[in-house]
């Protein structure tokens, strides 16, 4: 299959693309347009083992880093209604992944997000975010192997967030070794950004 041919296209070219081979629905497709004039390739799961393509995920677009967190909250609103969910898939913020699917742990599945190097493997993330979540409700707006960023939807209270710093300091050391330098300025950071986003090196 030239997946090329298939993916390279703009709203004119939309009569190329064989969406059920894409296996990608004709609804959600039609919400990307919509909304984004940006090139449309395929999306690949990477078998992190090998570092190579290991099955088809979904779709990709690309994007600016100055709107990529933009169009995805904007698309979000739109693809939940068909089963699908967007996310920023690369560190540049230059391209959205958008895959089958609402639970936005999933994204963490499709994108075996780790920190591999402090012995955190991809369901330990997915657990520790899922407890997380379910005291502090977010987003997860992007997402990559060794890296994930979240939209709170509530902040937590003082007290909680300085708990909160705490622990995200001991799950993930780098983001004040390598970040913000203490606790108190993680702390600051997501205050003013009402985001957390954690990368393991």
């Amino acid at each position: 299959m030239d997946w090329k041919k298939l993916f390279s296209f703009r709203k004119s070219q939309e009569k190329e693309l064989n969406l059920q081979e894409a296996d990608f629905s004709k609804e959600a497709l039609a919400i990307v347009q919509r909304n984004s004039h940006g090139k449309i390739m395929p999306f690949y799961k990477t078998d992190l083992s090998s570092d190579e393509a290991d099955g088809l995920a979904g779709i990709c677009i690309e994007t600016s880093e100055k709107e990529s967190e933009h169009l995805v909250l904007k698309l979000n609103q739109e693809l939940q209604k068909v089963n699908y969910q967007a996310f920023i898939c690369d560190y540049d913020q230059k391209e959205i992944g958008i895959i089958k699917g609402t639970d936005q742990f999933d994204i963490l599945k499709v994108q075996q997000t780790n920190g591999d190097n402090c012995d955190i493997g991809n369901e330990n993330v997915i657990s520790k975010l899922k407890d997380w979540h379910g005291r502090y409700p977010f987003i997860i707006i992007g997402a990559d192997y060794d890296w994930v960023e979240m939209r709170f939807q509530s902040m937590p209270k003082d007290k909680e967030l300085k708990g909160l710093a705490k622990e995200i300091e001991k799950f993930c050391p780098d983001i004040v070794e390598q970040g913000t330098g203490t606790i108190s300025g993680l702390i600051q950071d997501m205050k003013e950004t009402g985001k957390l986003l954690l990368w393991w090196d």
